[in-house]
């Protein structure tokens, strides 16, 4: 999908609260948890506008007002923009897909594993990576169930 000049600010103010919790000293994974299983994650991304002219600023302090995020281990600004751009692209691409879809299939650590080779693809292909992978290891996990189950039948 191309993104509108919209598209690409709302985007931007993402990739932006991102950095801002890094600069706050906000624990990484836990804001990003946080943030994608929020009120505030529902309306910044589904909501067509809004949200683009509050600023990361307001935003960043309606979510403290929202939950209590620790301090902690502050990743590095280049992977937090980059994780905030990708989940706003990715709410744009697939608006049917709530924000807790994509913490369940893109939680930070995945992210983290994947950066190196995905942050210099675009958006949409590091997206479609990502969910090749949540899909990959949820086959495994089945697979892995089944065999349990096949394992205690035959006790």
């Amino acid at each position: 999908m191309k993104l509108t000049a919209v598209h690409t600010g709302q985007c931007e103010m993402s990739a932006g609260l991102f950095v801002l919790s890094c600069k706050k000293g906000y624990d990484s994974r836990d804001f990003i948890k946080k943030l994608l299983n929020s009120d505030l994650a529902v309306h910044m991304y589904h909501d067509e506008i809004s949200s683009i002219w509050l600023g990361e600023k307001y935003l960043m302090e309606t979510l403290e007002a929202e939950v209590k995020i620790k301090k902690g281990e502050v990743l590095s600004s280049d992977f937090m923009e980059w994780a905030g751009y990708l989940y706003r692209v990715w709410s744009i691409d697939y608006p049917q897909e709530t924000p807790k879809d994509m913490l369940e299939q893109g939680p930070c650590e995945v992210l983290q594993q994947m950066y190196l080779g995905t942050h210099v693809m675009s958006y949409e292909m590091a997206i479609q990576n990502v969910k090749s992978a949540y899909l990959e290891r949820e086959r495994i996990r089945k697979n892995r169930e089944r065999f349990i189950e096949e394992e205690e039948l035959s006790l």
